[in-house]
């Protein structure tokens, strides 16, 4: 039995902007203005408008924010906001305004503004991020490439809630939050899990799929079975779904999703709108092997396995499964 090994990363002195797209509405009203001009306001920001040219300005808690162009659709920047709690005295707020949301006259006008702040920390070298009140995404820079990737689940989780486990180096840690007394991000080092490489052979376990129904891995005739890693915000996942789909019924290959969503209702809701048939898993025994989930490095992710669980072959494109399958059923 594995003794778990605690590892206190210290936070970095300033907060930062989330890592993925993470937006709220804020409506601001109209209030008196110098002649020539709109004004409007809410929520610490005072927007401006000429009526000479349309230029824009924004001021964020009276500070002056410096706008960029948005291509043709508006203006962005990035501000701050005092924070004033946890030993931060401000954090960053990045901001978008649409021309479009400007009409003439307007008495409202809504703007786009980041709706949370994350803390930094290093861990063995490693950048790791949290949400600021440790209810949002948390992640780990497990490439090294100095920053944490939010469209791969072996480096951010997106859940709301309970616990972040990452991998890098042979090890695995669950990122348990911040402890703001010591001013540090807690890790705690848990179970490894597969790999998932070619030559593995895939641990047999019993899941229950979306509609309730339980299964195992080892069931089934077919001599190949394809393990797709997706996720409902993923859209080239969703986007192969038909040729998982027709792949599945020429070549009698058994095709098993695996969901990396934390939020279940997502991911039902998007199998329904695309009729997918075959079984998705959302949870297994070992339930540890689902949480593993996550050492794939990026959605879609494919695993080619044969009648023995054995990893025959993995990639993320579908124009290449396609080709391995083919090749593999010509073989038999």
């Amino acid at each position: 039995m594995m003794v778990a090994q605690v590892v206190e990363c210290p936070l970095e002195r300033e907060l930062r902007l989330p890592p993925g797209g993470d937006w709220k509405s804020v409506v601001l009203r109209a209030v008196k203005a110098e002649e020539g001009f709109e004004t409007w306001s809410g929520e610490g920001m005072e927007l401006t408008r000429r009526g000479m040219d349309g230029a824009i300005g924004l001021k964020m808690e009276g500070r002056v924010v410096a706008l960029r162009a948005m291509g043709l659709v508006g203006v962005e920047g990035v501000g701050e906001m005092r924070v004033g709690e946890m030993g931060f005295m401000s954090g960053p707020v990045a901001v978008r305004v649409r021309r479009g949301a400007l009409g003439f006259g307007a008495r409202e006008v809504v703007v786009e503004r980041s709706g949370s702040w994350f803390v930094g920390a290093r861990c063995g070298g490693k950048l790791v991020v949290s949400e600021w009140r440790g209810e949002g995404g948390k992640g780990v820079d497990v490439n090294g490439d100095g920053k944490v990737d939010v469209n791969s689940p072996a480096e951010y989780a997106r859940g709301k809630g309970g616990m972040a486990k990452f991998a890098w180096e042979g090890k695995g840690y669950v990122m348990e939050g911040v402890d703001w007394a010591k001013r540090v991000m807690v890790m705690r080092e848990t179970e490894v899990g597969p790999e998932f490489r070619v030559g593995e052979v895939v641990e047999d376990f019993a899941y229950v799929d979306r509609l309730g129904v339980a299964k195992r891995l080892s069931e089934g005739a077919e001599d190949f079975t394809v393990i797709d890693f997706w996720a409902s915000w993923c859209g080239p996942c969703i986007a192969a779904f038909p040729q998982l789909q027709a792949m599945g019924e020429q070549y009698r290959l058994r095709v098993l999703g695996v969901n990396g969503d934390e939020d279940r209702e997502a991911a039902s809701k998007v199998l329904a709108q695309f009729v997918v048939m075959w079984p998705d898993v959302q949870e297994t025994r070992p339930g540890w092997l689902y949480e593993y989930r996550l050492r794939v490095g990026l959605y879609p992710t494919y695993l080619l396995l044969d009648r023995e669980r054995k990893i025959v072959w993995r990639g993320e494109s579908t124009v290449e499964l396609l080709e391995e399958v083919k090749q593999r059923v010509m073989r038999r």
